[in-house]
């Protein structure tokens, strides 16, 4: 009976084993393994920037998050009587950008006179500009002109 023990013992040993080398084993960050990987993750990336002009009272923003692939330049001008932001972006994933202009006459709790909002979800390349001015505002970019 031990005897059958120890068979038993040394079988299911070498069927582990012979389970474990059948499946692969990942191996991670050598450089001089050419068969380790440097990275078993995937990556996304993040970015977002938030801007104010206090004499428009007007708040503008662009994020882009979840990205695998993320590539952007943002120009933004300011001055007392106007705001220009030009973003180039080129990403797959999720987009966001706008901006809310406050109504200047009125106190606390402050109005919303404009609210724009884009929101875009996929793969995009895209050459973006947005100009507010005092009591007036501008967007090009999506649409041909008419």
């Amino acid at each position: 009976m031990p005897r059958c023990r120890r068979l038993l013992a040394i079988a299911l040993m070498l069927m582990v084993l012979g389970i474990a080398e059948s499946q692969p084993m990942i191996r991670i960050g050598s450089k001089t393994d050419p068969e380790a990987h440097l990275f078993t993750y995937d990556q996304k990336f993040r970015e977002s920037t938030r801007f104010m002009n206090y004499n428009l009272s007007m708040v503008g923003e662009k994020e882009f998050e979840d990205c695998s692939r993320l590539s952007s330049r943002m120009d933004l001008r300011m001055f007392p009587s106007w705001t220009e932001l030009v973003i180039n972006a080129n990403f797959s994933g999720i987009g966001r950008m706008g901006y809310v202009v406050y109504d200047e006459e009125r106190e606390q709790p402050r109005e919303e006179q404009s609210t724009i909002t884009h929101m875009f979800i996929g793969n995009f390349s895209m050459d973006e500009r947005l100009l507010v001015a005092k009591n007036h505002a501008v967007e090009s970019g999506y649409l041909p002109p008419v």
